[in-house]
């Protein structure tokens, strides 16, 4: 039986673990080929470009097209962008989350909503800094802490907690119910709880006890 080309085994791999119009990131392609050299697979995936079976839509991000379709153009859902790159890692982990008045927007704080998307993931070394995904721009923070399946919406609060008053129309007390049911399900030691609210600023702690936060995570 003949052994399967470099660039098959990766195209394989790809419809495998990621959907057709659903983006990829070429440091998963490095992970999961250790046997071949990065160059050596950089070389197969200008190959996949050059016959249409992939998409680039910037550099180390990559989609398969479904070849079943009709039109010949694409488009790329930037949210799945998002999600893969910043917010998920191949296994499906949480590793960011969003923020800002887009954030404020989903939990009801404020009727404004902003172009640019705020970000914060274990993905960036640096705080802020600005990326440009097919014209949509993006903010791009480091967490206070790092991002867990357990604790993304707890940083989540604490950081609508910080920026409060500029992306909410409404008084703490007046969302109190909102927030609190937002938190509700997260499960986390009083131990890890003490140690994320610590790492942010003092005003920022005093809204989180004030609001109550403490009683309705179940803490073990």
């Amino acid at each position: 039986m003949k052994t399967p080309s470099i660039a098959n085994r990766i195209y394989d791999f790809m419809k495998e673990k990621s959907q057709f119009n659903q983006p990829f990131l070429l440091k998963n392609l490095y992970r999961q080929f250790q046997d071949v050299k990065d160059g050596t697979i950089r070389e197969m995936i200008r190959r996949l470009l050059g016959e249409r079976k992939l998409i680039k839509i910037k550099n180390g991000l990559y989609f398969l097209p479904n070849p079943e379709r009709v039109l010949q153009s694409y488009a790329v859902n930037i949210m799945n962008i998002i999600d893969s790159v910043y917010l998920k890692s191949q296994d499906n982990e949480r590793i960011g989350y969003r923020s800002g008045i887009n954030f404020a927007n989903q939990l009801g704080l404020t009727s404004q909503t902003a172009s640019v998307e705020v970000i914060y993931s274990n993905h960036v070394s640096t705080r802020k800094r600005e990326v440009k995904i097919q014209n949509n721009r993006l903010m791009i923070n480091a967490p206070r802490v790092k991002v867990t399946n357990q604790n993304y919406k707890l940083l989540q609060l604490l950081d609508l907690l910080k920026d409060f008053e500029k992306v909410s129309e409404y008084e703490l007390d007046q969302v109190q119910s909102k927030l609190l049911t937002y938190i509700k399900a997260i499960q986390i030691s009083s131990m890890e709880l003490n140690r994320i609210v610590e790492a942010y600023p003092l005003a920022t702690q005093v809204k989180f006890y004030k609001l109550g936060a403490v009683n309705v995570i179940t803490q073990k």
